[in-house]
């Protein structure tokens, strides 16, 4: 955790409003909010700014009672944080009494950490406003509030900046849009939020062999190299129709959300059972972003017989010929086999996004090609651009000016695609063709 700033933690139990004063806090909208309880599962950590002083704010995942193993790392994960704070917001809900296990659950944390802020949201009428009567057992002086409709949010912010005697300027540390945001889809179970863990070496994200554990998409941020990445864990993406609950509905709308707003796809699939369709209608969804791909094939591990291992991944590729550009590499998220292999290659990738193409070297490179093999477009005529030029970088799409606007045969331009990436090592990156009458 980078401790040059303030950690500060939202905490309570189930249903309090705690994403809705992590979201009032960093001004946007980032948590998922839901009226059913445990919404939140992981960690949500965001930098904002106070009076000119930078604090980190986290949400973590509401406090439960009961026998389950997502319940189990959720708490774990609570207590953890709850030590490495250094300031602890506890929300109460105040349209109700206290709760037994509620209390307790403040008396413990209190234990751990004693910088702590016990705060009663849900006050929308301050005026009229009265506290019931169990949370007097406490004798705590309570900052009352509603997150919903900002009443006392600016006496909160008072009492955090009094709990910080020593504080840093605004952070000139890198800028969010100078560090390179990765985004891990795939479907339910495949081990995504494995590999990240295993990446920050960390239990930020919580693994369970229960498909749908991951609500939300969480940014989480590492360094490597001396790069800083944003990675972002989503939801296991399934199809609508087969998602029953409404809450995991809206983590897979936000996942394929962040596949638009990232930099960097990586595509996991499970390299230990066979490729289904939720695996390619996933990946329908990664091409039509046109963003770079690396794509993961996890469970390395699993697979037994190691000297069929080459036809299975020849398997896969075959199966995603349109995943031309994209390498494929094979990893276990259980053992770390090429986990920074990983890293290192979306490193690479975005690297090569940098550098500029000169137009007349990508002309030269496209008729060498033609003169190779005769391709032919959807019209049957020969394909013989005049000239073509570079439309744009992110995405990358090439403009070719021909006599007519008949595109190119599509196992003819998946060769000129493939030919293209290859002679200008853009291992990665799609290319996209469109086509214009001179």
């Amino acid at each position: 955790m980078n401790k040059t700033l303030p950690v500060i933690t939202i905490t309570g139990v189930p249903n309090t409003g705690k994403s809705t004063l992590f979201n009032r806090i960093i001004g946007k909208r980032k948590a998922l909010i839901h009226s059913k309880p445990g919404m939140t599962r992981d960690i949500y950590k965001k930098t904002f700014i106070l009076n000119d002083r930078t604090f980190f704010i986290q949400d973590s995942g509401g406090f439960f009672v009961g026998d389950n193993v997502i319940y189990e790392e959720i708490n774990k994960r609570i207590f953890k944080e709850a030590k490495r704070s250094d300031l602890i917001i506890f929300l109460f809900d105040g349209k109700r009494e206290i709760l037994g296990y509620e209390k307790d659950l403040y008396l413990n944390i209190r234990k751990i950490n004693e910088n702590i802020i016990p705060v009663i949201n849900k006050v929308d009428n301050p005026g009229t406003y009265v506290l019931p009567s169990s949370y007097y057992s406490l004798k705590l002086n309570y900052i009352e509030i509603s997150a919903e409709h900002n009443k006392g949010i600016d006496e909160l912010f008072d009492k955090i900046e009094e709990k910080f005697v020593s504080y840093n300027k605004k952070s000139n540390s890198e800028n969010d849009s100078l560090k390179t945001r990765i985004s891990i889809v795939g479907k339910p179970n495949v081990g995504k939020s494995s590999i990240v863990n295993k990446i920050l070496n960390d239990d930020y994200v919580i693994v369970s062999p229960i498909p749908g554990t991951t609500r939300d998409s969480v940014d989480l941020e590492f360094k490597r190299n001396n790069k800083v990445f944003i990675i972002v864990d989503n939801a296991g993406i399934r199809k609508l129709q087969k998602i029953k609950e409404d809450t995991e509905t809206a983590a897979v709308i936000r996942a394929g959300k962040d596949i638009k707003n990232s930099d960097i796809i990586i595509f996991v699939l499970d390299l230990s059972k066979k490729m289904d369709k939720n695996d390619y209608f996933i990946a329908q969804k990664i091409l039509k972003s046109a963003k770079p791909v690396v794509v993961a094939c996890n469970k390395w591990d699993l697979i037994s017989n190691k000297d069929n291992s080459l036809s299975i991944l020849n398997k896969f590729k075959q199966n995603l010929n349109s995943f031309y550009f994209a390498p494929f590499i094979t990893l276990s998220a259980k053992t770390g086999k090429n986990i920074f292999n990983l890293i290192d290659k979306t490193e690479l990738i975005n690297n090569k996004i940098q550098n500029k193409i000169k137009t007349s070297d990508l002309n030269y490179i496209t008729q060498e090609i033609l003169k190779e093999k005769k391709l032919l477009t959807e019209n049957n005529k020969t394909f013989n651009p005049k000239y073509l030029s570079i439309e744009s970088y992110k995405p990358f799409f090439i403009r070719f000016y021909t006599r007519s606007k008949s595109r190119l045969k599509q196992s003819h331009e998946l060769y000129l695609k493939r030919k293209i990436s290859k002679v200008l090592d853009l291992e990665g990156i799609p290319v996209f063709f469109n086509i214009s009458s001179k």
